[in-house]
């Protein structure tokens, strides 16, 4: 764990907060309250155990040498880790009924995916069932995966989930998970009833489909043109060489375009990839992906990580042909980030669209934990309804567009309710 210092550079205070843990290999975290108590809690999902010395080497059919498939290795056990305050943490996995669960993990997150008010954890496993870590308010977790429908996709197959998000693509009030996967698999869409219970609804919705020539690793719901709709970016590289495309110039084609699914609203996605510019043409061995608003004009740019090649820094140009609406949610101690707070926007024409405050989701990255609610051509002052971590629940009339608003927790008009809808 690395502090941040606040002049620009960062320290390594992983033994000091109790978060050490050198013989793992963690891939994706997230920070998140999941006892309510106002501390950021940690959960770290680990991958494999590798070493030199376990080194095997692997060929693909053809003789070439390339990468070895997840099961030629042990997969790890994740790790939870209890806030306990003042920047320590005591390893909590055994007590929290999450001990007992391997991976091998690649992607977390986080959601209220039940309403219960409590934040459960989802881990997306590489070609092994996943787990829906159920928050059961009492300090402890149980693996639903299985009977909710998400350990494996509609037909029963343990894909190699690796990228993952949490988000209410349908404007339904709940949270639908997205992972990614392999080439010729096609990346999952799993539809939450608002119960906890999901439905594989890849292929009814052209996801699946429009993913499978891709290898997908970052991903996120992200409304890249404000029109209320989350829609979908995936960065995309191979794991298994292109030998097609194999050349002198180019020995190991791993490289891939990047790809942008745009949310119809209807339940139905359209690739506009070749309509997305100039940089949805290059090609690269895409792994992380961040997002967020890097130039707080009110839309979503991403932070992409290449493997063997540079990063790079997509800026959006389409967002601000419609309205937005930008929250920064803080607490009342040190001003923090409410990652997990839910929010309820609600415009003059009675839509209301839900989202959350976090951080997680994607592959091996961190995001822009503000909120950034596309408004369409609604210029109207909308009503904000916030679910606080704590379980308070707060109103604002009238809060401005186009514009970032802080909401602090305590200063909106108290109002009751379920926090659902």
């Amino acid at each position: 764990m690395f502090r941040n210092n606040g002049d620009g550079t960062f320290s390594d205070v992983s033994v000091r907060t109790g978060t050490d843990s050198p013989k793992t290999w963690g891939v994706s975290a997230a920070f998140v309250d999941v006892d309510r108590d106002g501390w950021l809690d940690l959960f770290v999902g680990n991958y494999l155990t590798y070493t030199l010395e376990t080194h095997t080497r692997c060929f693909m059919e053809s003789g070439q040498e390339d990468y070895c498939a997840p099961g030629r290795y042990t997969p790890q056990r994740s790790r939870f880790y209890r806030n306990r305050g003042h920047g320590q943490f005591v390893d909590a996995t055994a007590a929290a009924g999450m001990d007992r669960e391997f991976g091998p993990a690649l992607g977390v997150s986080t959601a209220d995916f039940n309403g219960d008010g409590w934040i459960d954890i989802f881990v997306a496993n590489d070609q092994k069932e996943n787990q829906l870590w159920m928050n059961r308010g009492n300090g402890t977790f149980e693996n639903r995966a299985l009977g909710a429908g998400v350990a494996l996709d509609g037909a029963g197959v343990a894909k190699a989930d690796m990228g993952v998000d949490a988000g209410d693509f349908d404007n339904d009030g709940d949270e639908d998970l997205i992972t990614t996967v392999l080439t010729r698999e096609g990346s999952t869409l799993y539809v939450n009833d608002g119960t906890g219970r999901f439905e594989d609804a890849s292929l009814a919705s052209g996801i699946g489909i429009a993913s499978r020539p891709h290898t997908g690793w970052g991903v996120a719901w992200m409304d890249f043109d404000n029109d209320g709709w989350l829609d979908l970016l995936t960065v995309n590289g191979l794991v298994k060489q292109d030998l097609d495309a194999r050349s002198a110039a180019n020995p190991f084609p791993y490289q891939q375009r990047n790809q942008l699914l745009r949310n119809m609203g209807t339940g139905r996605f359209e690739d506009v990839t070749e309509r997305a510019g100039k940089v949805f043409t290059l090609k690269a061995v895409g792994r992380g992906a961040a997002f967020g608003d890097i130039d707080n004009d009110g839309d979503t740019d991403v932070v992409i990580v290449n493997s063997g090649g540079p990063a790079r820094l997509l800026v959006n140009g389409i967002g601000g042909r419609n309205h937005w609406l930008g929250l920064r949610l803080v607490g009342t101690e040190a001003g923090r980030d409410m990652l997990g707070a839910r929010v309820a926007v609600t415009r003059a024409d009675g839509r209301t669209v839900w989202r959350r405050a976090r951080a997680d989701g994607s592959y091996a990255s961190a995001n822009d934990p503000r909120v950034l609610v596309g408004l369409g051509t609604s210029a109207d002052a909308p009503r904000v309804r916030v679910i606080w971590p704590s379980g308070r629940i707060e109103e604002w009339a009238n809060v401005a567009v186009d514009r970032y608003t802080t909401l602090e927790e305590g200063s909106g008009r108290r109002t009751e309710g379920s926090g659902r809808r």
